[in-house]
């Protein structure tokens, strides 16, 4: 195997070389996706349940043992539950903004890996045809016939070995951005419903609140107060109003 790679020359060793980065980027986007995958049913359910019997705490608590990206993005939701349902809203479309590039991560490298391989079989074949035919006396007739034909297996075999690699990294790249934007896709939906589960539990709590009663203007019945009690001065002058008249009587 690698004498056939040494006898292509050094843009075979280039190919090699972007077949391993994809594979690298394969694996590791493979195990990343496996390690963030949540249920998100489940999740919003149990969240739910924990929300509308007001367990804020324990709710918090629990999604910040779970990892990945949508466990963050609702912890920046319920680390402010009494702000209104568009600034929540706000939180949680911002948060799974930031949490897009941890989710594409390296994903456009295996596609630059996916294109380069194809170019460098195309390239290494046109410079070994050039070296070929550039050595003095071939155009003229002097090469043998296994010799040319041997340079063009070689040149050929560089072209194939860059489509033959190319075809399965694009294969992983079409599926692993599918993962991605469902994983996205995901992430924004439970932010929304955190987003929902707690509003909707907010105004369920004040419709079961009691109604303050209605208050007058007065302040805590002092206007009873003035009304039962009247001022010094008004019983002084009633008083005195009232002696000439029972003098007379």
């Amino acid at each position: 195997m690698f004498d056939l790679i040494d006898s292509m020359g050094s843009i075979a060793w280039l190919m090699v070389i972007c077949a391993v980065a994809a594979l690298a980027v394969v694996a590791e986007r493979l195990f990343y996706f496996h390690r963030v995958n949540i249920n998100s049913e489940d999740f919003l359910r149990g969240l739910s349940s924990l929300l509308r019997s007001g367990q804020y705490n324990e709710a918090l608590h629990e999604v910040r043992l779970l990892p990945g990206p949508m466990a963050r993005v609702v912890e920046a939701v319920l680390s402010r539950p009494k702000l209104t349902r568009n600034e929540l809203r706000d939180i949680a479309l911002e948060a799974a903004e930031l949490e897009v590039f941890r989710v594409e991560r390296y994903i456009r490298s295996l596609l630059a890996c996916t294109t380069l391989m194809p170019l460098l079989g195309i390239l290494g074949t046109v410079v070994t045809l050039v070296q070929f035919y550039e050595q003095p006396g071939i155009t003229d007739g002097a090469a043998a016939m296994p010799e040319v034909s041997e340079t063009l297996v070689r040149a050929l075999q560089l072209s194939a070995m860059g489509i033959s690699l190319a075809i399965p990294s694009y294969l992983f790249y079409t599926y692993l951005v599918a993962r991605a934007r469902a994983t996205i896709n995901n992430i924004e939906r439970a932010g929304l419903e955190c987003v929902h589960i707690i509003c909707d539990a907010r105004e369920r709590e004040a419709e079961k609140a009691p109604v303050p009663a209605k208050t007058t203007g007065c302040r805590s019945g002092m206007c009873s107060m003035e009304k039962a009690e009247p001022a010094p001065e008004e019983s002084a002058e009633k008083a005195a109003e009232a002696e000439p008249e029972k003098q007379a009587e």
